[in-house]
């Protein structure tokens, strides 16, 4: 699938691979839940997104959110539970060709040099060995 950008003003809305980024992304969250459901509740999304095709509505909707906080470049899962040095793990995916945008890479250049571990997978094995390793740091 190819990538389409719609500019409106400072809005930029990504059109890319949505639907097998959210296959990958739940199926890394039922894995998580099932895996270490001690921990289940600790992990949960960040939803930057917004699909919605009505351009008035993405529109009004995204200065709503914008207003109380929607910030590019966050990555879309939280793992809160400190590990070591990490007060916590953030992770994005990417699914099959994406590639991080800059206000993607700035913000976990930012989040990385304030204590958070910062991960990008590409998939769910990618997943699994990233959160896997992250969570046995004492």
């Amino acid at each position: 699938m190819k990538k389409q950008t719609e500019k409106r003003s400072k809005v930029v809305i990504y059109k890319v691979n949505s639907d097998g980024h959210s296959r990958l992304q739940a199926g890394c969250v039922k894995w998580f839940r099932y895996q270490y459901s001690e921990y289940k509740d600790l992990l949960f999304a960040i939803p930057n997104g917004l699909p919605i095709f009505d351009k008035e509505l993405r529109v009004k909707i995204y200065n709503r959110l914008n207003r109380e906080g929607l910030k590019a470049g966050v990555p879309d899962l939280f793992l809160a539970l400190p590990r070591g040095i990490y007060h916590g793990a953030f992770i994005e995916i990417k699914y099959d060709s994406d590639r991080l945008r800059k206000s993607q890479f700035d913000m976990i250049e930012l989040l990385s040099a304030h204590g958070y571990k910062c991960l990008v997978v590409n998939s769910l094995d990618e997943f699994i060995k990233g959160v896997d390793e992250y969570l046995i740091i004492k």
